[in-house]
């Protein structure tokens, strides 16, 4: 027992001694390797040597910085870190590992020399004066949409982007820092102007552009960058530049994407026995609850149709672009060809456009280089009326027959009640050959560039541009429609625009270094000219649905659209002259002067000149930031004036019409003077200040900008109403109004975890906020307010002017409402706001406005390994929406007549004394608008998108050179935090223009084709 013992002791000795002597060594071999060696090596860049690069031990204040060679050396542990950091270029940290030489090539920050488009020529970004925003092509494809301005949607502050319609193939709203004119938001007053590879791309239908084809865009948001647009750059501008060939061997790639759209959801509405229960409570059937044979039969019989679920089916999203580029050094070359189609849940809606391009840049010698680009699309736009079927399926009562005994659609549900004679079963639409709404549009856009270089830093550039377009639209409707009333006959339409112009610029620019000052210089002149002509066409009584709009002859009547016929042709010349002034990277300085003749204005009062100054101070550079801790630091400041082309051509001039006239007993055509001539009529110009500031810290982990701006628009273009006895029946336009609006915008980006540092994960964080706020400072000499256009000074130009609604008139108020007219418990009640005791006119008050005050985005990105998940959201408040659904409008669902299914609401009975609704009945649509107003504010996620990229192990040796498998949902939840959601809304977001007059055809929420979700399955790939 004791020998055990011994035994065990001596080998717990023994394995104690190696243990000891293990860790000695190792101590040893640490303290070995702590030791301080000196390292030493060259710096360099892409342009040679580096002077004065900062070498720190990490985690230390020790460090020395390079000579005027590039050369280095300091002593530091050989087991730190040394962090190599520049202004201007990347920072790398590099072990040191026992190494005494350490060579460091240095590369310029991404960030900072990031080229941005500016307008008739680039510059880098730490160079820029003036307020603009950008995003990329990579960016763009997170959001898969029928066009860029959805995919911009929320992602970039001051930039408003709001629907107006539901329809594939419509077009966006886009406001840059708020509205300035007062027209027409219809008639596209307050649009920016559109620049596509430096040429204006005039109708600004963005529909004509694939997003495929697009590398980036640049928006100029305030005056000192949009002056150089002069007459054309109050609203802000737009600059498109599209893809084009890099040198290499043929690269050629496809990128494509399938997916089903649905419903969001369904409106909600009364189910058959809510719509007996509601007939029985309306006045307007004296309370007996009046029902049809066939509401009586479905009644018994528990019959209970969804006509939105009879009406609705999937649509369908899917996009195909192939493109083959590459070229020598000399020669690059870049040819892409492209389908996209869209239909919505309704029958007969659908979208489709096919797209060409092709582009050549060549370096003809060593001091000549050219290039060419065509952009082309045909596009067919079908069922652009077909929302008012979706609609009508929201008046059918649940008690019709949907289907006759065969299985085949009835056609007359309405059979038997008052709204016989004007309501045909909405599931027509599902028989296309009885109906056609087609747009057709095909457009070429082509641009042509000559550069020569003069001498050292010299270069004159010539820009040629060819837009045409032309739109036809078809339209027909058989008496077997659902669009053509029962005993109505067919009718058809054709209407043709036709829309071309060119554009010519000379472009002189000279950029030279001289030390440490830099000069650019740029002159330009430039001409453009547009012309449009329209035409239209009506017949009725089409004797064959197989004749459709195709043969007016065959027509029992025919006729011309006298509105539906016109030609414009207007010119523009400019003259252009810009300076850029940089010192030692450190003062940047922008002076700008543009000159714009127009054919549009009058003699004497045709040319205007447009001024812009801006200047900014990288105070990074400065030797007391040498320290800091911003990698970025930079102000901005800027001033110019620019104008709005809110002028249709010949609005300067009278007008005649043709008129019939009695002399000596016969009827005689002559013409009458319908309006008056404005030889002092002009533009409308806005002044602009922005003060800003960009910023980068954490070595360009958290990176950003904050502008504020004010903007002052004067001569505001209004039309005037003549006094009868002047015998001009239309109003004058005139120069007498003035806006204003200021706001701030912020835009911080995030690189909150990189690839590198996390094995493989990572994370970015985009989020951006703008706040805006105008005012209608005049409207003419003494004039408070337009109440016919909403317009009121002091106030926004979009704003709510009605009735505010207290509530409902309950049974204990009958006698106070009898004082205020024929009003009786049930009714609508208003606040008298002037107290006279008498509802009128003066008791309404501005109840808010349209637009946003306030909008946000956020976008973020996570990567792990070859998988990647992107987010994109966006919010917007300080609004009211107008919901068509809710509010009376024009739709007579929301009456709450009984007469037609309406919204699932609380309405006043005596037995449910509620302050919701009123009493279902004859309302007279008595202050029913009152009833759609909501708080407009929401959170959206407008996509979400996982990808899974592949690697090059995987695709081996193949043909294939990379992939991207991803899956996308647009529009994948119902709005957050939405009042209007919350009491039962579907989306929040405009849908529509307002058909009512008092709102100038503003945005609204209105009734027409469902809001969708879709789920998307695409694939990128190169050969």
């Amino acid at each position: 027992m004791a020998g055990k013992q011994l035994l065990m002791r001596f080998r717990l000795k023994r394995a104690f001694d190696i243990v000891s002597i293990t860790m000695l060594f190792m101590f040893l071999g640490t303290a070995l390797l702590a030791q301080n060696i000196t390292v030493s090596g060259t710096i360099t860049s892409e342009v040679g040597p580096l002077i004065g690069v900062n070498i720190l031990i990490k985690g230390t204040s020790t460090g020395t910085v390079s000579d005027v060679d590039g050369s280095y050396s300091l002593s530091a542990p050989s087991d730190a870190t040394l962090v190599f950091s520049y202004t201007g270029f990347d920072s790398q940290e590099i072990p040191v590992a026992g190494q005494t030489v350490i060579d460091v090539a240095m590369f310029t920050n991404q960030f900072l020399e990031e080229i941005v488009v500016t307008g008739y020529g680039t510059t880098k970004r730490s160079d820029v004066t003036g307020s603009i925003v950008t995003m990329n092509s990579k960016e763009l494809r997170e959001v898969p949409a029928s066009d860029v301005l959805q995919s911009m949607q929320g992602r970039l502050p001051g930039v408003v982007i709001q629907k107006t319609s539901t329809e594939p193939g419509a077009s966006p709203q886009i406001r840059i820092r708020g509205n300035r004119s007062l027209g027409s938001d219809e008639s596209g007053v307050n649009d920016p102007l559109l620049v596509v590879d430096g040429i204006p791309y005039q109708g600004g239908n963005i529909n004509d552009l694939s997003p495929d084809l697009i590398e980036s865009i640049n928006i100029l948001k305030d005056a000192s960058a949009t002056a150089i647009y002069g007459s054309r750059g109050a609203n802000g501008v737009i600059l498109i530049t599209t893809k084009k060939g890099v040198p290499g061997k043929t690269k050629i790639s496809y990128n494509g994407y399938y997916g089903i759209s649905s419903a969001l959801d369904k409106y909600e509405v009364f189910d058959a026995a809510g719509i007996a229960e509601i007939k029985g409570w309306s006045a307007f059937y004296g309370g007996v609850g009046e029902l049809s044979p066939d509401e009586q039969e479905g009644l018994a019989s528990g019959r209970d149709i969804d006509w939105q679920e009879e009406a609705y089916k999937n649509g369908h999203i899917t996009n195909h672009e192939l493109t083959f580029s590459g070229g020598s050094e000399s020669t690059r070359f870049s040819v892409s060809g492209g389908y996209f189609g869209e239909s919505t849940i309704l029958a007969g809606q659908t979208f489709d456009r096919y797209t060409l391009r092709m582009s050549v840049d060549s370096d003809i010698t060593n001091w000549l280089r050219v290039g060419v680009s065509s952009i082309n699309s045909l596009s067919y736009r079908e069922g652009e009326s077909v929302g008012s079927a979706g609609d009508l399926a929201l008046n059918m009562s649940p008690l019709y027959r949907a289907y006759n005994a065969d299985g085949s659609v009835n056609p007359f549900p309405a059979a038997n009640t008052l709204d016989e004679p004007f309501f045909k079963n909405p599931l027509l639409i599902n028989d296309t050959d009885t109906w056609d709404d087609t747009r057709r549009r095909l457009r070429t856009f082509n641009t042509l560039f000559a550069e020569v270089d003069i001498i050292d830093g010299l270069k004159y550039r010539a820009n040629v541009g060819l837009d045409f377009s032309q739109d036809e639209v078809n339209r027909f409707n058989g008496v077997s429609s659902p669009f053509v009333s029962p005993g109505a006959s067919s009718t058809a339409s054709l209407r043709n625009r036709d829309d071309w112009g060119y554009t010519v610029e000379n472009i002189l620019q000279y950029d030279k270094s001289f030390g440490r000052h830099t000069i650019g210089l740029t002159g330009l002149f430039s001409v453009q000219e547009q012309e449009t002509q329209r035409s239209g066409f009506e017949a009725q009584d089409i004797f064959s649905d197989l004749i459709g709009a195709n043969n007016f002859f065959l027509a029992g009547l025919a006729a011309v659209d006298e509105d539906q016929f016109g030609y414009e042709r207007w010119g523009l010349i400019s003259y252009m002259g810009r300076a850029n002034y940089s010192f030692d990277d450190r003062f940047v300085l922008t002076a700008t002067l543009r000159v714009d003749g127009s054919s549009r204005l009058a003699e004497g009062n045709k040319y205007f000149t447009y001024p812009a100054v801006a200047a900014a101070w990288n105070l990074t550079n400065e030797g007391f930031m040498e320290n800091g801790s911003f990698d970025l630091l930079k102000l901005r400041v800027g001033w110019g004036k620019t104008s709005n082309q809110a002028i249709s051509p010949y609005s300067s001039l009278g007008r005649l019409e043709r008129s019939l006239y009695q002399l000596g007993g016969n009827s005689v055509s002559g013409f009458a003077v319908t309006n008056l001539p404005n030889p002092n009529l002009s533009w409308e110009f806005t002044t602009s200040q922005n003060i800003g500031i960009d910023f980068s810290l954490f070595d360009y982990r958290l990176t950003g900008s904050i502008d504020y701006y004010n903007t002052s628009t004067e001569g505001v273009l209004q039309s005037r109403d003549l006094p009868a006895t002047s015998g001009v029946p239309n109003p004058i336009q005139e120069n007498i109004g003035e806006t204003k609006g200021n706001g701030i915008e912020i835009a911080l980006g995030a690189d909150i975890i990189r690839a590198s540092e996390r094995k493989g994960f990572s994370w970015e964080l985009d989020v951006n906020f703008a706040a805006h706020n105008e005012e209608i400072v005049s409207l003419g000499s003494g004039v408070e307010q337009n109440v016919g256009n909403g317009w009121f000074v002091g106030s926004p130009v979009n704003v709510i002017y009605d009735y505010q609604k207290l509530g409902i008139w309950q049974l204990g108020e009958a006698d106070a409402a009898t004082q205020f007219g024929d009003y009786a418990p049930g009714d609508i009640k208003v606040a008298d706001l002037n107290g006279n005791g008498v509802q009128d006119g003066d008791d309404r008050m501005i109840l808010g406005q349209l637009d946003p005050k306030w909008t946000m985005g956020l976008s973020t990105r996570l990567g792990f390994d070859n998988f990647d998940l992107s987010v994109v959201g966006f919010a917007n408040g300080g609004n009211i929406l107008i919901s068509e659904f809710y509010g009376a409008g024009d739709n007579q669902n929301t009456l709450l007549e009984a007469r037609r299914n309406a919204p699932l609401v609380d309405y006043w009975t005596d037995e449910n004394p509620t302050n919701s609704f009123p009493r279902p009945g004859d309302q007279d649509t008595r202050h029913n608008e009152t009833l759609g107003y909501f708080d407009g504010g929401f959170f959206k996620i407008r996509t979400i998108n996982l990808g899974y990229t592949f690697d090059e192990n995987i695709l081996g040796d193949g043909p294939v050179s990379g992939a991207r498998i991803y899956l996308t949902l647009n529009n994948p939840f119902k709005a957050f935090f939405s009042d209007y959601v919350d009491f039962g809304g579907i989306d929040p977001e405009p849908t529509g223009r307002a058909g009512n007059a008092a709102f100038n055809r503003r945005l609204v929420v209105g009734i027409n084709t469902p809001v969708t979700r879709q789920f998307i399955l695409g694939v990128n790939f190169s050969l």
